[in-house]
């Protein structure tokens, strides 16, 4: 097994300590999300995040089994269709 950095520690800690529930749609969640991914083009960027932001999204994509990349393919993808607004 590799060694985890502090933060998956935290996470690891986190579900051991049974913080998080599950909702019980995984097998729909999943289809759902590879229905929204599967047929997209993609282009790869780069872009610094602050590292506690990093967490916190890791954190909401494991609360929804989906990996953290996806998700935010997905607030990219809302906001960009209009389907969440940012308050700038």
């Amino acid at each position: 097994m590799t060694a985890l950095d502090k933060e998956e520690q935290d996470i690891l800690q986190s579900v051991e300590n049974g913080e998080w529930k599950s909702k019980n749609n995984t097998d729909e969640r999943i289809k759902e999300l590879q229905s929204f991914i599967k047929y997209q083009s993609k282009k790869a960027i780069s872009l610094r995040v602050n590292e506690n932001d990093i967490y916190e999204l890791k954190k909401k994509a494991l609360e929804n089994s989906i990996p953290y990349q996806n998700l935010i393919q997905m607030l990219i993808h809302q906001f960009a269709t209009n389907q969440i607004k940012l308050n700038i």
